[in-house]
């Protein structure tokens, strides 16, 4: 997949995507496929690594944007 196709991909998940994004979304949805890679057709396979960068990257930037912030300030009033 190329920068331009995870873009596209994560633009439609309504976030925005940077290229230092791309690597550890790669990694990550790499390590997601390797335990079911033997079992599924490589078809398969190539969407759910696509699905799975582009999530990915997608969280990476909600992160940096702190689009987070609140979900994780609410879940800690609800623990103290």
């Amino acid at each position: 997949m190329t920068t331009g196709k995870l873009r596209n991909l994560v633009s439609h998940l309504g976030a925005g995507i940077r290229d230092t994004h791309y690597q550890p979304a790669y990694d990550a949805a790499a390590n997601i496929c390797s335990g079911v890679f033997a079992m599924i057709p490589v078809d398969l396979h190539d969407v759910m690594h696509e699905a799975g960068m582009a999530g990915y990257a997608a969280a990476l930037s909600d992160l940096e944007e702190g689009k987070f912030d609140d979900q994780v300030r609410e879940r800690s009033e609800i623990i103290d």
